[in-house]
């Protein structure tokens, strides 16, 4: 499952949008533009974060924030931006979509999948094909070559956050905090235990999908570019 973070001091003005998204299955957390919110994002380690506009300094602030983030994985935006705000010219954020406020649920959910679309390679939350490797999200099922697999849950999850994002390269602290979360105390060799694991359970005969980048961290290279079906 997607995990959207929405910034905003108002949760009413995003309840019908954050009951919209919970239907469709994703994870939705939420929490005031503060002087904190680099920690809140970092601790939260959402696959999109959509930003509700009060103020156009405070905004773009938060702005530079999710781009320092993003040295370390990808974060995309998506702002929610008052009418008078446009008119006026103040918005010149650098963010991957806007919607003017107020917005219709359906239509923001729209823009969200569109967004993680992009950004991730994945085209819907149902299932990941990479070659003879099938992720099936809702299932929480993984087959290889026909054959289902008997993952743990960290091994699945890791699995799933590495194929979605294929072709990235990510840090050990990376995975340990978006697998494990930022309140796990275990060092970085709990990620290569896992992923020394996972690839015994995925990688026999011509199968090789998790690459070692020295120095650095671990990505997802399947033979071919992930597809995902309805």
């Amino acid at each position: 499952m997607f995990k959207i973070l929405f910034i905003s001091k108002q949760a009413e003005e995003v309840r019908e949008i954050i009951r919209e998204l919970g239907a469709r299955n994703f994870i939705c957390d939420q929490i005031a533009p503060d002087e904190n919110v680099d920690v809140e994002i970092a601790d939260t380690a959402p696959d999109i974060v959509i930003l509700v506009v009060e103020n156009p300094a405070a905004a773009s602030s938060i702005i530079r924030i999710i781009k320092e983030l993003r040295r370390e994985r990808p974060i995309p935006a998506l702002a929610l931006i008052p009418k008078e705000f446009m008119i006026s010219g103040e918005i010149p954020l650098a963010v991957e979509d806007f919607a003017i406020k107020p917005c219709e649920a359906e239509e923001i959910a729209l823009r969200v999948e569109r967004i993680l679309k992009g950004t991730y390679a994945v085209e819907s939350k149902d299932l990941i094909r990479c070659g003879d490797l099938l992720i099936d999200l809702s299932r929480r099922e993984v087959t290889l070559g026909g054959k289902t697999l008997s993952l743990t849950f960290k091994e699945y999850e890791l699995l799933r956050f590495l194929a979605a994002n294929s072709g990235r390269v990510f840090t050990r602290e990376v995975l340990l905090n978006k697998i494990w979360g930022y309140d796990y105390y275990g060092g970085d060799r709990t990620v290569d235990v896992h992923i020394r694991r996972l690839r015994a359970k995925i990688e026999w005969g011509k199968h090789a999908f998790i690459e070692t980048v020295r120095g650095v961290g671990y990505r997802f290279t399947p033979p071919s570019v992930p597809s995902v079906l309805e």
